[in-house]
């Protein structure tokens, strides 16, 4: 009898146990914020209120009280004040730019007066010479529309006027606000608000409503960067460029060779550390193009970086990547005040180092690109390039660049010996006909490159063949000046069947001494959410990517910090077709995954 009881009292305390155990598993998979990990929501309907014209825009299919419960749970405890305290910045008076002048604008307290009726989804669109267009999802259209007409009232009573029009059925109505040239509103049905600074953006969205042809769904750049994502956790983002003119196909070769950038689609998520995206990249290139290789691989190179990379760009065919990025056009995204240029590190490069690079580079095998330190803070910063030597090398690369008139001087290195690549450095106060001024080259000087002096004895093998210079002149001859000094550029070693360029010595020898970027802790945490196969990296701050210090639009709210953040990017898949009809050109999608590291 007692051992009935006893295994009853077991049996009821382990289904106790289990219910528990349920309770909790569920609540934390509906009502949690971890709940937005797994969320996997559909496209949601207000994307069809974005006109056609949508240059850039954010779609949220998550409330903000959840996106707000997610960002405090995921922020150390530490800072969760901090955060906590910036949230409700944002949303206030003191916000950034056109949120703070309507809430200060209308004196309205979000929290109180806005939060309690929006709904699931929200809607953010830069429409071209219109400003931009808000879409709100509202879960109680009386609430939404009373804060509407007290919003009006206020208007009027400061004796500011307030304009009604009706566009198809709907009130469209107009007031100035502080710090706006202008602001509409319109309650859409008894589902959407609609916000704007012209009543026109108003308009296009209910014809694009209307009518989906006049939309943005049904525009091929949407469709083409957006379809493919299929990982979207919280939301979706969209930039179509419209600031440059498209790849003329008629034009000869030589004359309009440039990849240019059409759209971007990123399906939005988050994890405890930062921002997850799924993206496609859309290019427009000329006909015939030749697309990069497209087979994924687990990365090895990066084994052969020093742990003080601060940015990178890794792959595979150094030579077919390099003339690719050198075609891409700079990206200009004026609402916003951003410069992003793909092309800007071989372009740096290019000033740095006035060498022909092409020829040098190995057509085949994997590379990275790195740079080490703070690359907004110096003028020149270092830079180490590291890349498989290839088995079918006919040439060394000593050789190559005694062909472009450089000189090759072997000096010693902890590793054993490196070779320097030098040109003879510019003479001043040198007559522009004179013997000195006939023999110097122009080059970039750096702080940290040795002056070689072409006289010394320890001139490379692979310029055996040339005699030096200083040996080949008396040194009491007069009336012949002395030959010019040598600015060493770039340095060069073989290791392990890999080749190591860099820019200086200390570069150098910290490739081949210090711990590799891929040991290193805070490097495995950052690439943990992608894929481990893979077609390279790219990998650097966000203040460098976008090119400046401090983010022009979040100054007030501390954006330095921001710019600190870390960046990674990876492609899996690279895809090539025909570009719609009349265009003669091709259509590249890149498929890849970044994530935006905030802790």
């Amino acid at each position: 009898m007692g051992q009935r009881r006893l295994l009853r009292g077991i049996l009821i305390g382990l289904g106790l146990l289990v219910a528990m155990t349920v309770w909790v598993v569920t609540w934390l998979l509906t009502q949690s914020p971890v709940a937005l990990l797994l969320a996997h929501p559909d496209l949601p309907p207000i994307v069809g209120l974005a006109p056609r014209s949508t240059e850039a825009m954010l779609v949220l299919a998550t409330p903000l009280e959840d996106l707000q419960a997610f960002l405090q749970a995921a922020t150390p405890p530490a800072k969760r004040r901090a955060t906590r305290q910036r949230w409700r910045e944002f949303f206030s008076p003191q916000g950034p730019a056109w949120l703070g002048s309507i809430l200060a604008g209308g004196s309205l307290d979000f929290e109180r007066e806005v939060r309690p009726w929006l709904g699931q989804s929200t809607l953010l669109a830069q429409l071209p010479q219109l400003g931009t267009l808000v879409a709100l999802e509202t879960r109680n259209p009386a609430a939404a529309q009373f804060e509407l007409n007290l919003l009006w009232e206020r208007q009027s009573l400061a004796g500011i006027p307030v304009q009604v029009q009706t566009y198809k059925g709907i009130q469209v109505v107009s007031s100035p606000l502080p710090r706006l040239d202008g602001f509409s509103a319109a309650m859409f049905g008894e589902r959407y608000v609609l916000l704007a600074e012209q009543a026109a953006a108003i308009r296009q969205a209910i014809d694009a409503w209307q009518l989906p042809q006049l939309s943005l769904v049904t525009q091929p750049q949407f469709q083409q960067v957006i379809e493919p994502l299929q990982e979207a956790h919280v939301g979706w983002a969209f930039w179509r460029n419209g600031g440059s003119p498209a790849v003329n196909p008629a034009l000869p070769d030589g004359e309009d060779q440039a990849l240019r950038l059409e759209a971007v689609g990123l399906a939005l998520g988050l994890n405890f550390q930062g921002l997850v995206a799924q993206s496609a990249a859309l290019w427009h290139a000329r006909p015939g193009f030749s697309l990069p290789s497209t087979e994924a691989f687990r990365p090895q190179i990066l084994k052969h970086l020093p742990d003080e990379t601060s940015a990178l760009i890794s792959g595979q065919n150094l030579a077919q990547v390099w003339s690719s990025l050198g075609q891409i056009q700079p990206l200009s995204i004026g609402s916003l005040g951003l410069q992003v240029d793909p092309g800007q590190w071989l372009s740096t490069l290019a000033t740095q180092v006035d060498l022909e690079w092409q020829p040098l580079l190995p057509k085949r095998g994997e590379f990275a690109l790195a740079r080490l330190g703070s690359p907004t803070e110096e003028a020149d910063p270092s830079w180490l390039l590291v890349s498989e030597i290839p088995a079918e090398s006919s040439t060394t690369l000593e050789e190559a660049v005694q062909a472009q008139g450089w000189q090759v001087v072997s000096i010693p290195m902890a590793q054993g010996t490196a070779t320097a690549w030098a040109k003879p450095v510019k003479q001043e106060g040198a007559e522009p006909d004179s013997p000195a001024a006939s023999q110097s080259t122009q080059s970039t000087y750096r702080s940290e490159a040795p002056i070689l002096a072409i006289s010394e004895p320890e001139v490379s093998a692979f310029s055996a063949g040339q005699s030096p210079l200083a040996e080949a002149i008396p040194d009491n001859l007069e009336g012949i000046p002395e030959p010019p000094p040598l600015l060493a550029q770039v340095y060069h070693v073989d290791r392990n069947g890999y080749c190591y360029l860099a820019s200086s010595l200390a570069v150098l020898e910290a490739a081949l001494q210090d711990p590799p970027l891929s040991a290193e802790r805070s490097w495995r945490k950052l690439v943990s959410p992608l894929p481990h196969r893979n077609l390279g990296y790219g990998y650097t701050s966000l203040g460098s990517l976008l090119g400046f210090a401090e983010l022009p639009f979040l100054k007030e709210f501390k954006g330095a910090r921001l710019t600190s953040t870390r960046v990674v990017f990876t492609t899996t898949a690279l895809t090539a077709a025909a570009a719609p009809y009349p265009d003669q050109g091709g259509w590249i999608t890149q498929v890849g995954k970044l994530f935006w590291q905030w802790y």
